[in-house]
């Protein structure tokens, strides 16, 4: 019955590592291992400093906040661990696996969340995502520039919607695979 039912769109969301947890190899490799097991595909992966101008544009919503100066300076403070990461309701999937913005709610509400077991506090709370379809498109703009958003959406959702990607272990990503997809 399934197969008179297209499957839905992807959709797109941006993943951040934060400084304070991407230095710690195992956490790294915990945090991978769930986005594999949650069925995402790894569309864009990096290990990267951030720019002070980059973490500037990706915060600016809180631009004027207590806690904004700490919070670039955080995101500056070290490498990130950076993925663009699709699946059928990517946002709101990755950000169940973060848990609560605070560590202190997480650690109650969300007590196997990234936030609960590995953040520090409300600002080292170890992971970033997108909160909306918008914000995931002005944020993958910002850190992977080269990447086009409504071109992804438009040429290459449909080969990873229905199943024809291959996993780069080294690489950490899926790449579109072209050789077998039904042509009309």
């Amino acid at each position: 019955m399934s197969s008179f039912f297209p499957p839905k769109s992807l959709e797109l969301t941006m993943a951040l590592i934060k400084p304070h947890a991407a230095k710690v190899p195992p956490i790294v490799q915990q945090i991978k291992n769930e986005i594999l097991n949650n069925k995402f595909f790894i569309i864009r992966y990096s290990r990267r400093l951030l720019s002070l101008e980059d973490a500037q544009a990706m915060y600016k919503e809180h631009e004027g906040k207590p806690f904004y100066d700490r919070l670039v300076n955080l995101m500056t403070s070290g490498p990130t661990e950076t993925f663009i990461l699709a699946r059928e309701n990517g946002i709101k999937r990755w950000r169940e696996m973060m848990g609560p913005t605070r560590t202190f709610d997480a650690m109650f509400h969300a007590p196997f969340s990234f936030r609960s077991l590995y953040g520090m506090s409300n600002t080292k709370n170890a992971t970033h995502g997108s909160d909306s379809p918008e914000s995931a498109k002005r944020e993958t703009t910002i850190i992977f520039p080269e990447f086009s958003y409504d071109e992804w959406y438009e040429d290459d959702e449909i080969f990873y919607r229905n199943g024809y990607a291959k996993f780069d272990e080294d690489e950490f990503i899926h790449e579109k695979e072209m050789e077998d997809f039904p042509v009309n």
